[in-house]
């Protein structure tokens, strides 16, 4: 960027050498100023004996016309010209030979379109070849300023109007060629920022070629017109276009919301002052300009103090690129409160412009290249904590499988992390771990034996794989002693805590470990290993698990599983079967309970222990919970018929505890088969009851409302209370099959049944016991007055037909005692 601002210099040096003065000492310049304004071209004839001479800068007050008078003192060669630098107002130039006017000349922005070339170099004949004369000039300018005066001959002229149409017309092609090419940008990225800076390009470039001249000789007379009677609103119009670029180049992208409602403030408080100033004379529209100019530079100073230490080179750049255009300004400002510099205003004005738009257009060229840079890098690292990506660990791990080098993997993911997130903001959580893996990294790189993608110098490289999931690659052969050291580095780092409000939040880990060429001899597959690793990590342990092929296994037919099972659904693959239940005092048959089978013609027998879990974690759940219902609800309208008071028993997962969809299901099946539904059980596990306790309480009452009977299943193994389990009121208890088993012989087991049928029966529960094998544990828990039973010892589970068979025989057995033994 440096080397286009020295270009810039020196195309500003030959900018201003193309003014230099053509002063000569054969005339005399005098001045006069009328603070009336009313004074008329003959009176200041009449006057010309108030006239003091003048040999310094002419200078010239806001509202207050000044009159110059330009006298020969000798004989001029050849004919003889007085040339006036340009200046925001009005100058009315009089030939006047023996005190009569000769020749009149009227140089005005609004009229420049009639005589191009007077607005650009004002001028009027000073001698000829036979008679010299005396010119006067009224100045009448918008604000204070000076102005260069020069004397010269014809071809001087010429060569100085030759100069300065060059100049306005290069300046000028320099600006719209910018303005044109950052348009076309604009529309081929489909980019609003480049299009803002495209319309403030033009509207800088016409409200200078109206102070310039330049408009007329690029638009046709009637919109040059327009552009000079209008300049103030143009001017207005480019400061809310250097507004929007400071929107969309640094407040959209980066900013606190409040600058956003900062820049549309300003914005309309802009529109509002070229509202206000059209109805107002060129006079007071000073102060319009300095408030709009005032409003912009402290917006830029506010948003930019803002990045400045974050992005202290871009804005930097910002303000290399606005510096001239404030400097420019200063300097029309400084005038008004009679501070001058002794340059042509319109030399300044055309060197400082066209810098601005040359500096800004390198701005925009620096931009985009470093955003390109920027959209490089973070495709191969990730963007809150620079750390190398997933793309940048697959290139390290493949370059080191192509170079057959061993290596190992080490996964691992803070579980504090998410806590963080929760209690204290992402952005607080981002910079908290860029710090740490910066920490880690150090400690690492003390140990050496890792490696980076891209580098020459080996040292670690931390890489992040997604929110909260992290690498290491470790080089050389796979030991465990070099795993151990490594975590404990990690460990110790993350151990350390986090503060929070004077809190400390003490970070673990999980890690997996997987090795090159051991486990696996390629990237995705060496990912794959680790990631496995960590997933079977025991919960609640500190130490990292290394990768096990048997895990691995168990990882894949638990994915079989999962796409298996919606199939089965689909596709009619599972069955319901039914275990009978009996009154334990009479030997009546009570019920049975749906038991869910599912055959695999592959995958054979999957017992529910291995399928259930997978459907939870899936979401099939909810489907295989429907199945079963519509299914169970279906049989028991055939049972019925059979047995008019049998009940049937139906398992709920702890995942349909609470969803009401399941409830209006089970309205409309027992009012589709017309069915009793206090002969329907839906047993929930203890377990699930402790998860759900917010929403069990209204869904029991949801079930009782319809009339089903709930149950809690394998109590004893959930650690609820007594207090808990008399609140919510279950109609039946059901008694774990481990407490069951060997009623007969364990003293343990036979004080926990009759414990718990004591407790079901004083709370009004009837109690169920599962797992019945023997005949003495029939009789056991009759003893303790057990209501129903169910196990081997009464029968298996049976098919739906099998059960319908099974039943029929039941039904007029009277010693099922004997029946059972025989």
């Amino acid at each position: 960027m440096w080397l286009y601002v020295k270009n810039i210099a020196l195309f500003c040096m030959l900018l201003i050498c193309s003014y230099g003065s053509f002063a000569s000492q054969s005339y005399i310049i005098e001045q006069v100023s009328d603070t009336s304004n009313q004074l008329t071209i003959d009176s200041i004839i009449d006057r010309s004996a108030s006239f003091t001479q003048t040999k310094g800068e002419i200078r010239f007050v806001k509202g207050e016309t000044l009159w110059l008078k330009v006298s020969s003192v000798s004989e001029l060669a050849n004919e003889s010209l007085v040339a006036l630098g340009s200046i925001e107002g009005t100058l009315k130039l009089y030939q006047v030979a023996n005190g009569k006017v000769a020749a009149y000349k009227f140089v005005s922005p609004e009229l420049a379109h009639l005589a191009p070339n007077l607005h650009i170099l004002p001028s009027i004949t000073l001698s000829t070849d036979n008679q010299s004369y005396d010119v006067y000039i009224k100045v009448q300018a918008k604000y204070s300023g000076m102005l260069s005066l020069s004397v010269m001959s014809l071809e001087q002229y010429r060569e100085a109007l030759n100069s300065r149409l060059f100049i306005a017309g290069a300046s000028s092609g320099i600006h719209y060629f910018i303005a044109f090419f950052v348009l076309l940008m604009a529309i081929s990225q489909s980019r609003k920022g480049l299009a803002v800076l495209a319309a403030y390009f033009v509207c800088v470039s016409i409200q200078t070629g109206a102070y310039n001249g330049a408009n007329n000789l690029i638009f046709p007379s009637e919109l040059a017109s327009y552009f000079a009677v209008y300049q103030s609103q143009i001017y207005l119009l480019s400061l809310i276009f250097a507004v929007l670029f400071l929107n969309y180049f640094v407040v959209v992208k980066r900013c606190d919301p409040k600058y956003t409602r900062l820049v549309s403030a300003s914005i309309w408080a802009l529109a509002g002052l070229a509202v206000l100033i059209a109805p107002l004379n060129a006079q007071h529209s000073l102060v319009f300009h300095l408030l709009g100019s005032l409003i912009c530079f402290l917006l830029y100073i506010l948003v930019l103090q803002n990045q400045f230490y974050e992005h202290k080179h871009e804005v930097v750049a910002i303000v290399i690129a606005w510096l001239p255009i404030f400097i420019f300004k200063m300097y029309v400002f400084m005038n008004q409160f009679g501070m001058y510099v002794s340059i042509d205003p319109s030399v300044l004005n055309q060197i400082f412009i066209t810098l601005h738009v040359v500096l800004l257009a390198a701005y925009l060229y620096w931009h985009d290249k470093n955003k390109k840079k920027q959209l490089l890098f973070y495709a191969t690292h990730d963007k809150d904590t620079g750390a190398p990506n997933r793309y940048m660990l697959q290139q390290s791990l493949d370059g080191l499988g192509k170079s057959q080098k061993d290596h190992t993997l080490l996964l691992f993911r803070p579980l504090v992390l998410q806590t963080i997130r929760l209690n204290m903001g992402w952005s607080y959580a981002n910079a908290h771990l860029k710090k740490l893996l910066m920490k880690v990294g150090e400690q690492l790189n003390t140990y050496g034996n890792t490696v980076i993608a891209g580098h020459d110098n080996v040292h670690t490289a931390i890489y992040r794989l997604d929110d909260s999931l992290f690498a290491i690659v470790l080089l050389g052969k796979f030991e465990l002693s070099q795993v151990e050291q490594f975590v404990c580095v990690l460990s110790a780092s993350f151990e350390e805590g986090v503060d929070f409000g004077g809190d400390l939040l003490v970070d673990q880990l999980e890690i997996g470990v997987a090795s090159n060429p051991i486990h696996a001899t390629n990237a995705d597959a060496l990912i794959q290993c680790a990631m496995q690793a960590m997933a079977a990590k025991p919960a609640g342990s500190n130490k990292w698990q290394l990768f096990d092929f048997s895990n691995s296994i168990v990882s894949q037919r638990r994915i079989k599983i999962a796409s298996a099972l919606k199939v089965a659904i689909e596709r009619e693959q599972l069955s319901l079967y039914l275990q009978p239940q009996l009154h334990l005092g009479t030997g009546r048959v009570y019920g049975a309970e749906a038991l869910l089978r599912w055959h695999h013609p592959e995958l054979g027998v999957v017992p529910p222990s291995e399928f259930i879990p997978v459907a939870e974690s899936s979401g099939i759940i909810y489907e295989l919970t429907e199945w079963v219902i519509e299914t169970g609800l279906k049989q028991q309208a055939e049972l019925v018929q059979l047995l008019p008071d049998h009940t049937l028993s139906l398992n709920i997962s702890g995942k349909d505890v609470g969803r009401k969809e399941l409830t209006v299901q089970l309205i409309e099946l027992v009012n589709q088969y017309t069915l009793v539904p206090t002969q329907i059980v839906l047993e929930v596990t203890e377990s699930a009851t402790v998860e759900n306790e917010n929403t069990l309480f209204d869904t029991l009452g949801d079930y009782r409302s319809i009339g089903l009977r709930v149950a809690i299943d394998d109590f004893g193994t959930g650690y609820s209370s007594l207090a808990y389990l008399s609140q919510l009121g279950f109609d039946k208890l059901k008694i774990d099959k481990r407490f069951v088993m060997d009623v007969e012989s364990s003293r343990t087991n036979q004080t926990i049944c009759k414990a718990t049928c004591d407790m079901a029966h004083s709370l009004g529960s009837v109690v169920v016991a599962e797992g019945i094998e023997s005949e003495q544990s029939y009789r056991q828990l009759q003893q303790y007055q057990c209501d129903i039973g169910q196990g081997y010892f009464i029968s298996r589970p049976l098919p739906f037909e099998d059960y319908k068979k099974w039943l029929h025989r039941m039904i007029e057995v009277e010693d099922v005692i004997h029946y059972l033994t025989s």
